[in-house]
């Protein structure tokens, strides 16, 4: 399955189930990418932290993904 196809399931799921995914696929970003991010590891991040990790610290990603 591509990113997209992906994507479009995401789209298809309920504002709050949305959530979840993303808060997942942060946490995951999180525990596998550079050491500056291993202050969050453990911790137990809202919606909108998790938000702040993803976007601030995964810039290629997303541009990546935007396309």
């Amino acid at each position: 399955m591509s990113a997209a196809e992906i994507l479009d399931q995401i789209e298809k799921l309920s504002s709050e189930e949305q959530k979840r995914v993303f808060t997942a696929l942060a946490e995951k970003i999180i525990r596998t990418s550079s050491p500056d991010a291993k202050k969050w590891l453990g911790k137990k991040l809202s919606f909108e932290e998790a938000c702040d990790v993803v976007f601030r610290e995964n810039k290629e990603l997303l541009s990546l993904l935007a396309k």
